[in-house]
């Protein structure tokens, strides 16, 4: 069954005539009259002014694809799409037209290169993706290896469907054995009195339960032991800092002693009270940041901060030793405990010991005045030893509240032990091997239901259909793997032998299928550039990857290959009407050539050529060779229409050629390109010229002749809105910039100093802004 959308192929034939298009991309109403193609058209193009989606369309035609089209329904537009294409037959012509919703036909044969080609065959950005990877291997195989792979395809859909039948029938079968295995499930012997076998587990659970109840209630807990610990304070406390200062004075009088002793002691006391010279001027050794110099000073300075920084602790100290949060947890494991004993009335005679805690709380009251009282006496008087007999009277105290708490404990540890005693002659009875016995009956009784039965009979049929496709899917893989083997060498080699027809500096090798995750093969092969060989596919680690080792033009020169190999390897090729969009971005003057002998190639083996660029010599020269073998050029531009639509209409390429335009487009081309040597003067002295030409050109009648291109930037600057060079101001600055540099090389723009002298550098710059703004609209 065909997609939605797609219809019949009609057969063979070429494209006589566009006659509309309306409402697609650019296109709001494309073709003002019918235009008649040749067996070769070229069709000249902007760069945005519709090639891509001209060529989209035609290749939406030769499938029958109404979604893409729907895609590139013109932004704004009210209308219906419709399209309206003429082909010529052998037996009479037929018109295949789309309104908006399906066509009415598709054109059979029609292969397109363009951006979307490379895309879903080649790469996209910087990756070449699985699904790129699967497409490419479509590409390159043969007819009847694709016959194969479609019988994989379909037996792999097969296999996927019988799984899924088989978990849907496993997942309904969850709901009978739920708590067993459904390999446990099918084992189990059908049961007779299943009822009765329940009630009489039942009994048993009951009694075990008042059991379980019992041996899961909790005995009680014990406080937790304070420790008070007074040490650090009382360090801190009996602490002065003479004594520091001493301590700090002995190290550095041990280096006096060793030197001379008074006599060296008197000689830092005098210098540290002066800034010393760069260097002593006994020993000549540099004094800045000298060790022994210093030693005394951030030896006393260190000493003290760590003093004071002791001393500023106390409170944190006694706050963590005397801590009103211990009385908390103490009232909550009591409260704990009174709840617990509830528990077990009418079981036990368990008396709770009785804890004071507001008496501990009043006993933590004082010792914390006493030791507050330390610390403030410490506070006010820090270089001082204080007396610490304040904190032997808080000892004492607390030690009262230490021999209470550890009193409670013997008694609760004590009741603790007369539960455990209790728990230990009940009886053992295991609920957990009752309620799995339970459970096994229950499942007895349900195996041999009527909608298990049903079930079990559905899973049966989908193993058995999923093992016949998976035999049908190993049988079509083990003969398309054969013809792969040759289907994709004799690609492989046609590849690399467009590759050296282009003199490209790398080729392929390895193109083999790979069926990772059990699905549709993909197509992988490895990359041979300048010594080094580049996987592509997976990715593998290498630092080389097909982004980084291909050149932009290389990527395109490699999907042109692979274009030319798949055409000219199919036996249906001179039934093909071949579609060409832009083919030669990126490519050096050598694969130029080249790909106008590919084209020649088409012309004499295809049905028809049409081939869309932006660039007017490429065409011109397939002309050239096309009428030079008698063949005849239909010559066609998408040009500026109503509301800056694109239409399609006839086209001069000689006149265009010959322009003053393009020859200054071609002399800074050359330059940028390196193609040639020229005169770089004349270069700078066109950069101008070109920019003001392809400003006329693009906005027909927007800037009056013989506006120089400072007065048409202000033209720009001052353009108000519904005027088309509107879309110009966000480029002022750029433009402004550029003509700064662009007029200093003309009499009448250069303040009457005409500059001659050009520098190879800041004209490399500019010339390439110039060209990139008429290709892209930006120049920066």
């Amino acid at each position: 069954m065909l997609p939605k959308g797609r219809k019949a192929k009609t057969g063979g034939g070429v494209l006589e005539k566009i006659i509309r298009v309306d409402n697609v991309g650019v296109f709001k109403a494309g073709v003002p009259s019918a235009v008649t193609l040749k067996r070769v058209t070229v069709v000249y193009a902007d760069n945005a002014r519709g090639k891509s989606t001209l060529s989209a369309l035609l290749r939406a035609c030769g499938t029958g694809d109404a979604q893409s089209l729907q895609a590139r329904k013109t932004i704004g537009a009210t209308g219906n799409q419709a399209v309206q294409l003429r082909f010529q037959t052998a037996g009479g012509g037929s018109t295949i037209s789309f309104d908006g919703n399906t066509w009415s036909a598709s054109a059979g044969n029609l292969q397109v290169f363009n951006q979307e080609f490379i895309e879903r065959n080649v790469y996209a950005g910087t990756a070449v993706t699985p699904d790129q990877r699967a497409s490419l291997l479509e590409l390159a195989l043969g007819a009847e290896a694709v016959v194969q792979r479609e019988e994989f395809q379909r037996q792999s859909e097969a296999q996927r469907g019988a799984t899924q039948r088989i978990t849907a029938a496993e997942t309904a079968l969850q709901g009978y054995h739920r708590g067993a295995t459904l390999a446990d499930f099918l084992a189990l012997n059908p049961i007779a009195d299943g009822p009765q076998q329940i009630a009489e587990v039942d009994r048993q659970l009951n009694e075990a339960r008042s059991v379980q109840q019992i041996l899961g209630r909790q005995g009680f807990r014990q406080l937790s032991a304070p420790d008070f610990n007074f040490d650090n304070i009382r360090a801190i406390a009996q602490s002065h800092f003479e004594r520091l200062q001493e301590d700090a004075e002995a190290v550095v009088r041990k280096h006096f002693d060793a030197h001379l002793g008074r006599e060296t002691e008197r000689w830092v006391n005098e210098g540290l009270r002066h800034k010393p010279d760069e260097h002593c001027p006994f020993c000549g050794q540099e004094t800045a940041g000298l060790p022994l110099l210093q030693a005394y000073k951030e030896y006393f300075n260190q000493a003290y901060k760590e003093h004071m920084r002791g001393v500023a602790s106390l409170r944190g100290m006694a706050e963590h030793q005397v801590s009103e949060d211990l009385i908390s947890e103490w009232r909550a494991a009591v409260d704990f405990n009174a709840g617990a004993q509830e528990g077990w009335t009418g079981l036990l005679q368990l008396e709770l010991p009785i804890l004071n805690l507001d008496a501990a709380r009043e006993a933590f009251g004082k010792a914390r005045t006493l030791v507050n009282a330390l610390i403030e006496e410490k506070t006010e008087k820090p270089l001082e030893a204080v007396n610490v007999d304040a904190l032997v009277q808080a000892t004492t105290i607390l030690q009262t509240v230490v021999g209470n708490v550890a009193k409670y404990n013997e008694s609760i540890q004590a009741l603790n032990d007369k539960i455990d005693q209790y728990k230990a002659g009940l009886a053992k009875v295991d609920p957990s091997a009752l309620q799995t016995e339970r459970r096994t009956i229950e499942l007895r009784m349900v195996r041999n239901a009527s909608e298990v039965l049903q079930h079990l009979a559905n899973r049966t049929d989908a193993e058995g259909d999923r093992k016949e496709a998976e035999q049908k899917k190993d049988a079509a893989r083990k003969m398309l793997d054969e013809l792969m083997a040759t289907s994709l060498a004799t690609f492989q080699d046609a590849i690399n032998a467009r590759l050296r027809d282009f003199g490209a500096p790398f080729s392929i090798r390895e193109l083999k299928p790979n069926y990772m995750g059990g699905g549709v093969p993909r197509g992988e092969y490895v990359l041979d550039v300048r010594g080094a060989s580049v996987p592509v596919g997976a990715a593998n680690g290498s630092a080389l990857t097909f982004h980084t080792v291909l050149s932009e033009g290389d990527k395109r020169t490699l999907a042109f290959a692979f274009f030319l190999a798949r055409l000219f390897a199919d036996p249906n090729h001179a039934e093909a009407i071949v579609v060409l969009d832009d083919v030669f971005t990126s490519l050096d003057l050598h694969r130029r050539a080249k790909t106008v002998e590919a084209v020649l190639a088409m012309n004499q083996q295809c049905k028809q050529v049409i081939a869309l660029g932006h660039d007017a010599y490429f065409l011109r020269d397939i002309r050239k060779r096309v009428t030079k073998v008698g063949g005849e050029v239909a010559e066609f531009e998408l040009r500026r229409g109503p509301e800056n639509f694109t239409v399609i209409g006839p086209f001069d390429l000689d006149e265009f050629c010959a322009s003053p335009y393009y020859k200054r487009y071609r002399l800074v081309e050359t330059y940028v390109t390196g193609a040639a040597q020229v005169n770089m003067l004349e270069v700078a002295q066109a950069l101008r010229l070109l920019v003001e030409g392809h400003l006329h050109r693009c906005f027909l009648g927007r800037f009056a002749d013989g506006l120089t291109f400072g007065s048409m930037i202000q033209n720009i600057k001052e353009a108000q809105p519904g005027n088309p060079i509107c879309v110009l101001q966000p480029l002022a600055p750029d433009l402004q910039a550029f003509n700064e540099y662009a007029a200093m090389f003309h009499h009448d723009t250069s303040g009457g100093h005409t500059r001659t002298d050009v520098n190879d550098g800041e004209l490399q710059h500019f010339a390439s802004a110039a060209l990139r703004f008429i290709q892209t609209g930006k120049l920066f």
